[in-house]
């Protein structure tokens, strides 16, 4: 099936409008109205790639996507608040200790800067693997203005670090706003959201106003030439839920499994291993690399029961 950058500094790739070849020219964000952000090695300006195609599907490739017409502010506040008036957004609001919270949606008194109520909103969008091919559609395009006939590029979506990561993200921030008692809403496409609610066996859950964990799912389809966002589905949790969910993942492999990884490790790979009664350590016995930052890249398993 077909795999190439749909949507491009924020226009379809069939769109050869003045405002598509502007943005293009410019390499600029119509979703925030400033330059694109994103950055490849392999490219020395911005990789402006929004969405790609894969499996039949648009996948949005950058949260900044969600921030079209402010759409989905309004949404939340007509959901939550039951209107726009008095609703202030803030990004990047700083909790010590914890992190940052992507938005802040204040509702503040009529004709007063008092604080009335408050919700948390978070992002989450699709991420790739095998990234390089993903940029040879970019560059393609940005060179010959469109892409060829049936050009397919064989990169993919990684469902599976994308929930391992966030899955904790949810329960710690989770627990911060059952206990605070306000909602905290994590906006996410469909097609992510469902590998999510697959593998954690969340198949029954539904939405219930009590709860302050409230998934708000968007889709991205196309309508002459052109991406639209909207609100699909809405479901919420508890923090109870989630964590026995997260607990009681049966893609745990079998501990007989690793052990017989282990054992294919000793017969075949034995100089490779740290013998203990050495006094050095051999020099291709050696520590995960850290970034200039210090985080350590985790590197996806091969057990064959994640996402590939």
């Amino acid at each position: 099936m077909a795999k190439y950058p749909s949507e491009i500094f924020g226009y379809y790739w069939k769109d050869s409008s003045i405002e598509a070849k502007s943005a293009r020219e410019a390499h600029n964000c119509p979703f925030h109205d400033s330059q694109c952000y994103k950055k490849s090695r392999l490219v020395d300006y911005p990789f402006g790639v929004c969405t790609a195609y894969t499996d039949g599907q648009e996948i949005a490739l950058c949260p900044r996507r969600f921030l079209e017409k402010g759409i989905i502010f309004r949404d939340i506040s007509k959901d939550h608040f039951g209107s726009i008036d008095n609703i202030l957004v803030f990004s990047e609001v700083g909790l010590p200790g914890i992190g940052n919270f992507d938005f802040i949606m204040v509702k503040h008194k009529p004709l007063s800067t008092v604080v009335e109520d408050f919700v948390v909103i978070e992002l989450q969008t699709g991420q790739t693997t095998s990234t390089g091919k993903l940029v040879q559609g970019f560059k393609e395009f940005m060179g010959a203005g469109t892409l060829a006939p049936q050009a397919t590029y064989n990169f993919g979506i990684n469902t599976y670090d994308i929930w391992k990561r966030t899955f904790t993200q949810i329960l710690n921030k989770g627990i911060i706003l059952e206990k605070w008692k306000r909602k905290i809403f994590w906006v996410v496409q469909e097609p992510i959201f469902e590998y999510f609610r697959h593998k954690y066996r969340l198949g029954s859950i539904q939405y219930d106003p009590s709860h302050t964990s409230v998934f708000l799912l968007y889709d991205l389809n196309l309508t002459d030439n052109r991406l639209v966002l909207s609100q699909t589905k809405k479901y919420s949790s508890t923090i109870d839920a989630l964590f026995e969910a997260f607990r009681k993942n049966d893609d745990i492999p079998p501990v007989e499994k690793f052990v017989e990884r282990l054992q294919t490790k000793v017969d075949s790979d034995l100089k490779l291993g740290l013998r203990l009664d050495k006094k050095i350590s051999p020099s291709y016995f050696d520590a995960p690399k850290p970034t200039s930052s210090g985080r350590v890249k985790e590197e996806q398993a091969d057990f064959g029961f994640e996402d590939l």
